[in-house]
């Protein structure tokens, strides 16, 4: 099945829908699957934690400037969970096709349930 989206429909279902994520993230004390793959996304992260005692977001990614080893230098920003001020969230989605492409398949995880839908983007 394939579902089809315009750039307004999607960037403002994702609103809507990060606010559905961080209020679940708040209420249960856990990160979503589909909040963490978004964050993953947004940031290129290869981690994404909760860290429930100080209530942030832990997001560890990779330092491109740091010296060549055989280990990569991850590092760690930390965002408040706050529902209502969540600017680091809003100013991380990018606006290609191909990355409005993976917001639709969010949505239609989120509005759909289903996993595979392929989503064209008008």
């Amino acid at each position: 099945m394939t579902t089809y989206y315009n750039e307004f429909e999607i960037k403002a279902a994702m609103k809507e829908i990060v606010a559905d994520y961080l209020k679940e993230c708040i209420e249960c004390e856990e990160l979503s699957e589909d909040f963490v793959d978004l964050i993953k996304y947004n940031f290129l992260a290869k981690y994404v934690s909760l860290d429930k005692t100080k209530r942030i977001i832990e997001i560890g990614v990779e330092d491109s400037k740091a010296p060549a080893s055989h280990y990569p230098v991850i590092k760690i920003f930390s965002f408040k969970l706050d529902e209502f001020e969540n600017k680091w969230l809003d100013k991380s989605f990018k606006n290609e096709k191909e990355d409005l492409t993976f917001y639709g398949k969010l949505l239609n995880r989120k509005r759909y349930n289903h996993r595979n839908m392929e989503v064209v983007v008008l």
